[in-house]
């Protein structure tokens, strides 16, 4: 009989499927100046990120450049931690803070800024 071998694998891969969403955290960026906001699935693995690979084609992004004033934590684990880096720049945000201001409420351009994600 070839159902448990199916449904074995149907088991299997939504392990998996589940697994990797599990790696994930969204982040959304908002601009509280223009009411614009975004969010995007982070992996959170550890390596740096650039904003601008992942916020420059959304809602925030104005000729290609990213602007925000505040992140926040949409989706994530329980030991997540994200921190936001740049010039003068660093937000962290976990289970605990969600929210953060980036620039104390200015918006503030994150094109040279990076993102960094993991579940420690």
């Amino acid at each position: 009989m070839k159902i448990p071998g199916l449904a074995v694998f149907v088991l299997s891969y939504l392990s998996t499927t589940a697994l990797a969403d599990a790696n994930k955290v969204t982040i959304q960026l908002a601009n509280d100046q223009s009411g614009a906001n975004a969010n995007v699935a982070v992996p959170a693995d550890g390596h740096k990120r650039s904003i601008k690979s992942l916020w420059g084609h959304t809602a925030v992004a104005k000729g290609g450049d990213v602007y925000a004033s505040s992140a926040q934590l949409v989706a994530f684990q329980q030991d997540t931690v994200c921190e936001i880096l740049g010039d003068n720049l660093h937000a962290e945000l976990n289970a605990r803070q969600t929210w953060v201001s980036l620039a104390g409420g200015k918006v503030i351009n994150l094109d040279h800024a990076y993102v960094v994600c993991d579940d420690v």
